[in-house]
This record gives structure tokens, C-alpha cells and sequence, in this order.
């Protein structure tokens, strides 16, 4: 009886060991996704930033009346319309940064600082700064995470969490 007791004791602990370590690696690989999902925007490399969302993904996107955007497609036509005008981004910055896991769904959240410009028959005529509060839900697909949702709220320039 107490060996048994014993067993199930240890068992329940190195249970418990072994989620603490789930979560810590899987915030390692979201930072890791997130951060190869920011560097994918600055390098202009559309398969890269694709490959990290979800084919179930929804896009909310702040101020609109209409539905949301539905799916990877629809998604990769909105960021990435075939046309003569392009908007690079320049620059891509995550400040106050969290991470929430349970099992294979998470949440990532913090404030963005993207800078990006509109481009025109090769021509640069605008350099804007977007600040804004976001909630990216990411979701464990076949081992890797896959952003699933973005929302984001936008921000004046001067806005600071602080």
C-alpha cells in the first residue's frame, strides 16, 4: 500500500515536472516563431510570414465595420495584393511582451512599434509609424505553432503603456 501510494506520488510529480517544461518550451518556440515572423516582414519574404499563420486564421483588423478576414488565403491576398504599390516595413519592435500557454493553444501579447512606408513605381512617398496594443492566439499544429488569430488595437504615436 505505501509502496504503491509512493508510486503514484512520484508519478504526480514528475507529471508536474514535465508540464513546467512544456511551458517553458513552447514560450522558447512561440519567442522563436514571433521573432522569425517579425524578421520575415523586414526582409520582405511573404512564403516565410505565411508559413508561420494558421490556414484557419482570422484577422481582426481595428476600426472596421465590416467581417473580419478569414483564412490564409484571403489573408495573403490582403497583406499581399498583386499591384504596382508596395508598403515595406522598415522596422518591427515588441515591447512589454507575455506569453500565455495551455496545452497547444496560446496567446502572445505586448505593444508593436512597426514603421513601414508606401512605395510607388519605385518611387518612396510616405514613412508611417503604427502603434499598436495586439493579441496574437497561436495554436499547436502538427508540433510547430501557427498564429491563429491577430487582433490589434491601434494607438497615436505618443501612446506608451506606461
Amino acid at each position: 500500500m505505501i509502496r504503491s501510494f509512493s508510486i503514484i506520488l512520484i508519478m504526480a510529480f514528475l507529471s508536474c515536472q514535465s508540464d513546467k517544461e512544456n511551458v517553458v518550451n513552447s514560450n522558447v518556440e512561440i519567442k522563436k516563431t514571433m521573432r522569425e515572423y517579425r524578421i520575415a516582414w523586414l526582409e520582405g519574404d511573404s512564403s516565410v510570414v505565411l508559413n508561420k499563420i494558421s490556414p484557419d486564421i482570422i484577422l481582426f483588423r481595428p476600426n472596421e465595420n465590416g467581417k473580419p478576414i478569414y483564412g490564409k488565403k484571403e489573408v495573403s491576398n490582403f497583406w499581399f495584393p498583386q499591384s504596382e504599390i508596395s508598403y515595406p516595413i522598415l522596422k518591427y519592435e515588441i515591447e512589454n511582451e507575455e506569453i500565455i500557454v495551455a496545452n497547444k493553444i496560446a496567446y502572445y501579447q505586448g505593444l508593436s512599434k512597426l514603421t513601414w512606408c508606401t512605395i510607388e513605381n519605385g518611387i518612396s512617398k510616405d514613412t508611417t509609424l503604427s502603434i499598436s496594443e495586439f493579441t496574437n492566439i497561436l495554436r499547436n499544429e502538427n508540433g510547430k505553432w501557427k498564429i491563429f488569430r491577430i487582433m490589434y488595437n491601434l494607438k497615436d504615436e505618443n501612446y506608451s503603456r506606461e
